[in-house]
């Protein structure tokens, strides 16, 4: 069973590895193909209202999503979540997890609804 919790400062290095071959492909996120690592972090840690990561049981990180409002002011109420799964932990039901995870924080956050999500789980 895995482990889903909060984001820590110590987890960005894992986080990035896992991340920036998604944000490279320019296939499923609105980011710019190259994205520095400053602004990475920006919008996958400091924008959204909280980052998570779900990890195995040595705390290997195998995944993460980030929760943020869809639109800011009329929109906020309506949370937009990004799920990017490790390429060697894909097809293992870490996103399935990450996903109800998320419907569960959206309404302990104080979110609505949830909006189209960004789901990366691809295997390559």
């Amino acid at each position: 069973m895995n482990m889903i919790r909060s984001f820590e400062n110590r987890d960005w290095a894992a986080i990035w590895r896992i991340i920036e071959p998604v944000l490279r492909a320019g296939e499923s996120y609105p980011f710019a193909p190259d994205i520095t690592e400053e602004d990475a972090y920006k919008v996958w840690i400091e924008i959204p209202s909280a980052t998570y990561v779900a990890v195995d049981k040595g705390n290997e990180i195998l995944g993460t999503y980030y929760i943020k409002p869809n639109q800011p002011a009329l929109g906020a109420h309506v949370c937009n979540c990004g799920y990017i799964v490790s390429e060697n932990a894909r097809g293992k039901g870490i996103a399935s997890e990450m996903c109800k995870h998320s419907q569960r924080e959206a309404i302990t956050l104080g979110f609505k609804s949830i909006g189209r999500n960004n789901l990366w789980t691809r295997k390559t």
